[in-house]
């Protein structure tokens, strides 16, 4: 089989149900979404490295649950790992069980490791974080042109801060036509036109904005990001937080919160600060309250001082590249599992 050849529609579709050293469990979800791109693409670097793959299978001794908790699969013979992620410092009430039945956790960031090891989920506790594919999410030499583009992914899901992004953008450069905002949401955005003390109409009918929300093959999101000049991602709360990471690979400025689990690489370009809040909905005691003063300062200054963030984000992106692509991330797994990849129910 030819790695390069496998489907990208369905993680299930991935390698066939016999076929594999590990057994994988992920819901087929798009493969753009942080789970889908991170199944697929993780599967695809260990089968690079001739650790093959199967769909949810019993054969293999060792088992990988990529999901929520309370959907890890494998059987009693198995080897069973439990891989989550999680955005606020309470994990939800049933996890803890489920989590203990695994014979160790991994998760994704070290503030999900902090999370994991106060609630005592388990005994044994990994971080395995995300990577990039580097012929993909390539370094991008970027240049200004007439106009300033300021680029949010995410508007859909409030926690990722579009209005945030909207309020200081109009605040910062109404009027400014030269400077643009791009909006990547799935789905109708959040963002909306706030006009004196009430919040009007979708901010897709400001001149100065652009909101794209049909889906796009990666290759065309790649190139918005490419296009960009500064990523803004006021987030409350992340388990890893693709977004940023991606711009940031590329080797564009990126503003993102210090705060949950982009705090392992917000530095490596322009991070923002947050305080600890109350979290919102699903996500119980604290989250990130991004600061909006700094966010303001920091989307002028990356319009003022854009060269020198840029070249701070072309040093973050060859870091990230040479440290954390998906190959480097599945010698890790490789690592952590050792022989038990070789074994068979």
């Amino acid at each position: 089989m030819n790695v390069s050849d496998l489907p990208t529609q369905s993680i299930s579709a991935l390698v066939p149900d016999n076929y594999g050293a590990l057994s994988w469990f992920t819901p087929s979800v798009g493969t753009l979404m942080g789970y889908g791109v991170a199944a697929t693409s993780l599967i695809r670097a260990l089968m690079n490295r001739s650790t093959y793959v199967g769909y949810n299978n019993n054969n293999p001794k060792v088992h990988v649950s990529f999901v929520q908790p309370e959907w890890y699969t494998g059987t009693e013979q198995q080897y069973k790992v439990g891989y989550t992620p999680w955005e606020s410092t309470v994990i939800p009430d049933t996890w803890k069980h489920y989590m203990q039945e695994q014979d160790e956790i991994w998760t994704t960031s070290n503030f999900c490791l902090d999370i994991f090891k106060q609630y005592e989920v388990n005994d044994t506790i990994h971080m395995v974080p995300h990577g990039i594919d580097p012929e993909v999410w390539t370094i991008q030499e970027r240049t200004l042109t007439e106009d300033f583009v300021f680029l949010h992914v995410g508007g859909s899901v409030e926690r990722k801060g579009c209005q945030k992004v909207v309020d200081a953008f109009l605040d910062l450069f109404d009027g400014q036509s030269n400077i643009k905002l791009l909006i990547k949401s799935t789905g109708v955005s959040e963002g909306r036109w706030r006009r004196e003390n009430y919040y009007g109409g979708n901010i897709s009918n400001h001149p100065q904005v652009t909101v794209v929300d049909s889906d796009l093959s990666e290759t065309d999101l790649v190139k918005m990001y490419h296009k960009a000049h500064c990523l803004v991602y006021p987030t409350n709360g992340e388990g890893f937080g693709f977004i940023p990471f991606q711009g940031i690979a590329t080797g564009l400025p990126t503003i993102a919160t210090n705060l949950t689990a982009t705090a392992d690489f917000a530095e490596l370009s322009m991070p923002l600060k947050a305080s600890w809040t109350e979290g919102n909905g699903i996500h119980l005691g604290l989250w990130a309250e991004p600061d909006l003063e700094d966010l303001r300062i920091q989307m002028k200054s990356a319009v003022d001082d854009w060269e020198n963030h840029k070249k701070k984000a072309m040093y973050g992106a060859r870091i990230i590249h040479g440290n954390q692509t998906w190959d480097h991330i599945a010698q890790q797994v490789i690592g952590i599992l050792g022989n038990r990849l070789y074994e068979r129910t």
